[in-house]
């Protein structure tokens, strides 16, 4: 997963010199206790690419015997489409979003742990605001499928695992409050 990072740092970082980035921390993930980082860069005149790197620690309760903590690392690539734009990437969007992630399920009573990998897709649609000197704001939403693969097995870690892993839902939701700052690079012109 570390390779996949640097590749995609240098495909954002390489491109052409009238380029602009968006770099966003999601306010919402913050408030509950995530770390979600993001950069956003244009493709075309109305559709970006952007890469986001997210961590969160969750405590989930199941019933009242069995409690579980959940930390998620995760690399977040996606498309958005633009419609009508005024100045680069801002407005009305629609897109698609990937999550490839660590997943590890700790047993609250036990410390016993259990990590697999999780792979999400999904579409998301939002509104990007972008003030004049630069500062960004977006409200977003998405809906996903997503599967975990590894980690199971015999006895109690497979047990662990399906009491854990398991009980987690098929189904990705995304949520974000994101702010951030417009970075524009080569003459300073926006795409």
């Amino acid at each position: 997963m570390k390779t996949l990072v640097v590749y995609l740092v240098f495909f954002l970082t390489s491109l052409t010199a009238t380029a602009q980035i968006d770099a966003k921390l999601n306010a919402g993930s913050a408030l509950t206790g995530g770390l979600n980082l993001a950069a956003e860069t244009p493709i075309g005149a109305q559709s970006s690419i952007s890469v986001g790197l997210a961590y969160s620690s969750l405590g989930l309760s199941f019933d009242k015997k069995e409690e579980y903590r959940y930390r998620n690392l995760r690399v977040i690539p996606g498309y958005r489409y633009y419609f009508a734009p005024r100045d680069g990437m801002d407005r009305f969007f629609v897109g698609a979003y990937g999550k490839l992630g660590r997943l590890t399920g700790i047993d609250r009573d036990t410390d016993a742990r259990v990590s697999t990998a999780r792979v999400a897709v999904g579409v998301l649609a939002g509104h990007k605001w972008v003030a004049p000197s630069g500062f960004v704001f977006e409200l977003n939403a998405g809906l996903g499928t997503a599967a975990t693969f590894g980690g199971g097995g015999n006895g109690a870690r497979g047990l662990l695992y399906d009491r854990a892993i398991g009980a987690l839902s098929a189904v990705d939701l995304r949520l974000g409050i994101l702010v951030g700052y417009r970075f524009p690079f080569g003459d300073g012109r926006r795409f």
